[in-house]
């Protein structure tokens, strides 16, 4: 994937880093604070060079108690607690550094990925699950944060710590320094075994996670579907599953950490170093000899009391990085696992790309269609097959035929929700691939029949796409949309705040929000699928008058079987299985062509309306 194109509205790394795999991006995002690393490390380093200054201050403390020099031994442990202090000052640099790079990263890395999903087709978001794609946003992002806060520091001070206290070991002893060798590769070999073990563990616990989080949505966003038809129990059964698929990767994790074999080998290696020590002290108290190993004679260097407890605090400081490099693996692990998710979604090709046209006067809206076929999956079939159209500007037109036959897919066509498979679509003889995307959005509005409203304001609502329109072009789109008297019936008016997708609203109330939305948009080119599906007869009527003074100087799309919707369109177009059937007015298609009759004929046949009381 090309991510130098121009869709982007902000490019947060090179290409380099995208081209390389998940680990590397995420490394990107961190080395973007290169200087505070920098810091950190330097930071950490010292306090880390000052610790292993405390083992051979204490051994030096410890040969000098024969002597009796009382005065040194103070200024020893003034100098211990001087150390101590130092490094608290480097710590709190280093963890406060630490904080600011993780907390930034995750913030950037969240922006990214919503950006991203923000240029996606809509065929991928017909596919992938919200529960999944929010977990992915909250979750693995945090995820992430927690493996570089304070995982940077830590690892710094743990590859800091080893590095100087294998290097002090040596210094003090190198005698005792090779039985700390003799089992360093076994201490290695549990390390790496132990980050195998736990990978796949790590991104099989977050893809549970995120399926437990997409059942939960989908059941709190339909749970009225869910009591309707009293699956509860069903639904209940499905999740505890989940819980219990995740309960039992959370255990195995667990164990499996709890089993931390390094740890268990630098024990060893501490008492057999202990053992060594002794036993060298007792043979060499006579000095430096020589001793046969397996035919070979070897040099042993004398060790004193002094350098073995030197060389058993050097040992116990390994302690902590060992217990570390736990928690690194573990940590480290885990946010891999969701930055893998995440980044399987950013590089995913399915992006819709933006052109770069936008008309330097007012645009006419003039659409046509060029042998346009398309299909929502690759090999699957063609909602629409070749369709050529011309609606010429400030023309009305409906679009007319049985369920499936492509009349709401050929709306889509004109403002890219989704892009054609063949063919082209041209507003004012310009591809729409190649006009500027917001530019293409402002001048097409949509109304469709399944609304969807904020969780917000009803004010809020109304001027979604508009921020900056006035309370009296808020109210007379109001009023146009038949909406202005309901509101106003409200304790808090226009201020009313809508439950989630508007469900405090009824359907017909919904409606007419969404409509109100769409004429304040006052777009140049105007679809209307089914947008009066869910009002009454009187509504509708009304509805429909202020319809006819909205298509005054703009291109109308009506998708409808309302009869007197139809009945004011300039021309009718039926479509049947993603083909144009025929073209006409509807006094041309009600009395030649049988589809559009058979459709209308009801009406045709009804008694006249007798009320009451007349």
């Amino acid at each position: 994937m090309n991510y130098d194109s121009a869709s982007r509205n902000q490019i947060y790394l090179s290409q380099r880093w995208y081209s390389r795999g998940y680990k590397w991006w995420l490394l990107g995002h961190v080395l973007k604070h290169r200087w505070k690393i920098l810091i950190i490390s330097v930071t950490t380093v010292i306090g880390i060079f000052l610790q292993t200054l405390i083992p051979f201050i204490l051994g030096y403390v410890f040969g000098t108690i024969p002597s009796g020099d009382l005065g040194l031994i103070l200024s020893a442990g003034t100098l211990v607690i001087a150390i101590g202090l130092m490094k608290l000052v480097t710590n709190s640099i280093a963890a406060a550094l630490n904080e600011i790079i993780a907390q930034y990263v995750e913030m950037q890395i969240r922006i990214e990925f919503y950006q991203n999903l923000e240029t996606k087709s809509m065929s991928f978001h017909d596919t992938a699950r919200a529960g999944d794609l929010i977990q992915m946003a909250t979750g693995d992002t945090r995820q992430i944060n927690a493996s570089i806060s304070p995982g940077v520091r830590i690892t710094v001070t743990t590859v800091s710590t080893l590095f100087f206290t294998w290097i002090a070991m040596f210094i003090a002893s190198p005698t005792l320094s090779m039985v700390f060798l003799l089992t360093l590769p076994l201490y290695i070999f549990f390390l790496i075994r132990f980050g195998r073990k736990l990978h796949p563990m790590s991104k099989r616990r977050q893809a549970i996670v995120a399926r437990m989080n997409s059942e939960l949505q989908e059941n709190l966003t339909g749970v009225r579907v869910v009591r309707t038809f009293s699956v509860q129990e069903q639904e209940i059964k499905k999740f505890s599953s989940t819980l219990e698929d995740l309960e039992d990767i959370l255990k195995t994790r667990g164990v499996t950490s709890a089993f931390y074999i390094p740890s268990l080998v630098l024990g060893i290696t501490t008492a057999l170093i202990f053992i060594t020590g002794v036993y060298l002290i007792d043979i060499t108290l006579l000095g430096a000899l020589n001793v046969s190993i397996f035919g070979y004679s070897a040099y042993i260097q004398s060790v004193g009391m002094a350098e073995l407890i030197t060389f058993l605090g050097l040992t116990s400081i390994l302690a902590m990085p060992t217990m570390f490099l736990r928690w690194i693996l573990d940590m480290t692990l885990l946010g891999f696992a969701g930055a893998a998710r995440i980044f399987n979604v950013v590089i995913h090709d399915n992006v819709i790309e933006t052109g770069d046209y936008v008309p330097e006067d007012e645009a006419q809206g003039h659409i046509r269609f060029e042998d346009v076929s398309f299909s929502y999956k690759e090999n699957s079939p063609l909602v629409l097959n070749n369709v050529s159209l011309t609606i010429k500007p400030g023309e009305t037109v409906a679009i007319i035929g049985p369920t499936g036959c492509g009349k709401t897919s050929l709306g889509k066509m004109i403002y890219r929700l989704y892009d054609v498979t063949k063919g082209a679509v041209l507003i004012d003889d310009v591809d729409v691939k190649n006009w500027d995307m917001k530019a293409l959005r402002r001048l097409v509005g949509v109304i469709e029949q399944d609304t969807f409203l904020f969780s917000t304001s009803i004010r809020n609502n109304i001027v979604y796409g508009k921020d900056n329109a006035t309370n009296e072009e808020i109210m007379a789109a109001a009023i146009a949309a038949q909406a202005h008297d309901f509101i106003q019936e409200f304790h808090e008016g226009y201020d009313t705040v809508v439950g989630e997708r508007g469900i405090t609203l009824s359907g017909g109330q919904r409606q007419r929000i969404a409509m109100a939305r769409g004429f304040l948009a006052d777009p140049k080119i105007l679809i209307m699928d089914d947008a009066t599906s869910a009002v009454d007869a009187a509504t509708e009527e009304r509805i429909q008058k202020a319809i006819v003074n909205i298509q005054k100087g703009r291109t109308t799309i009506i998708i409808t079987h309302r009869l007197a919707t139809l009945k004011t369109a300039s021309k009718i177009i039926f479509m049947e299985k993603g083909n144009i059937v025929r073209i006409g007015t509807h006094a041309e298609l009600i009395t030649s062509f049988a589809p559009y009759i058979r459709i209308f004929k009801r009406y045709m046949t009804l008694p006249p309306l007798v009320i009451e009381g007349n």
